[in-house]
């Protein structure tokens, strides 16, 4: 069991039991928030791919899916 040094770097950086509180907290979903509007056009190219899917009765949107949740991860 050797000591790697990036064990030790992880170690160093997480918080201190009396640093962290008593509940987590997710920044992910505020983050997303802040990423939104500048994710318009990949919205819009999804909600556009939901309708004509819907419209012909086939397909996806998998792609235009990804492309948005990308643009706010």
């Amino acid at each position: 069991n050797e000591l790697r040094l990036e064990d030790i770097a992880c170690a160093d950086n997480l918080p201190k039991a009396r640093e962290m509180s008593d509940e987590p907290v997710d920044p992910r979903p505020a983050l997303e928030e802040k990423c939104k509007p500048s994710c318009t056009k990949y919205l819009k190219e999804y909600e556009a791919c939901v309708e004509r899917v819907q419209a012909k009765g086939e397909g996806h949107c998998t792609g235009q899916s990804f492309d948005y949740l990308h643009c706010i991860d």
